[in-house]
């Protein structure tokens, strides 16, 4: 794993790019702290685990699930609806009407 600065990815992009199949995960950072990581992939990187392994609202869901606190599918809000996942994921209930 390799660490860079911000200006340094910016300025060498496509090198970085190009070279992340040899060098690995790049650790971007902006004034001395870790902002970013570049991963390489390929035609085999399973992108939907990849985003899922790093959703806060994933584990906490997953969690409050493994714990045994499940909500019916019939109660649960629409996808584009985040003031009902907040709720959901702070163990709220969505009120019925």
């Amino acid at each position: 794993m390799k660490i860079e600065s911000l200006r340094q990815v910016k300025n060498n992009f496509s090198e970085v790019i190009e070279a992340l199949p040899k060098t690995g995960p790049v650790v971007v950072t902006r004034n001395g702290k870790s902002a970013a990581l570049l991963l390489p992939i390929d035609e085999d990187t399973d992108l939907e685990s990849l985003i899922l392994s790093n959703s806060r609202r994933f584990w906490e869901l997953f969690d409050r699930a493994a714990q045994g606190h499940r909500t019916p599918m019939e109660d649960l809000p629409a996808v584009d609806d985040e003031e009902a996942w907040k709720r959901i994921g702070k163990g709220g209930r969505r009120r019925k009407s």
